[in-house]
């Protein structure tokens, strides 16, 4: 029985391969991590070439969007971002004057205002991406 359970064990691993980075800081400590650090480099584990960090060519068969499309796209996704970040600069001055009121509870009314600032700050970030 112990037999039979370590083979079936045995045929349920699998192999795992994770791209291991050596950063060297500026005293010579050497660490070895599977997260890249500005100025590691990545190791060659057992003759296998480290991943290539270069962007491969779509293939043939993926869908293209000509240039006028994509403008397009990118023109309506422009407008979404900025019409969601009116409401969210809205939702704000809302949430700003209910922490005003007198009995409000001022820990939730904090909250709301601050996740209303981050999300407003989160959408100008992704307006900014836009092309």
């Amino acid at each position: 029985m112990r037999i039979v359970l370590g083979l079936l064990c045995l045929a349920c691993t699998t192999t795992v391969h994770a791209e291991i980075y050596k950063y060297v800081d500026e005293s010579g400590h050497v660490t070895y991590s599977n997260t890249p650090q500005p100025g590691s480099k990545p190791l060659d584990m057992d003759g296998r070439p480290a991943k290539a960090k270069t962007k491969a060519p779509s293939p043939y068969y993926f869908p293209r969007v000509d240039k006028a499309t994509q403008q397009q796209r990118d023109s309506m996704r422009r407008q979404l971002l900025l019409d969601e970040l009116q409401q969210e600069q809205r939702n704000l001055a809302v949430a700003r004057a209910a922490q005003r009121q007198p009995g409000a509870d001022a820990g939730k009314a904090a909250e709301t205002v601050r996740l209303h600032e981050k999300n407003i700050e989160m959408l100008n970030k992704e307006l900014a991406r836009i092309k």
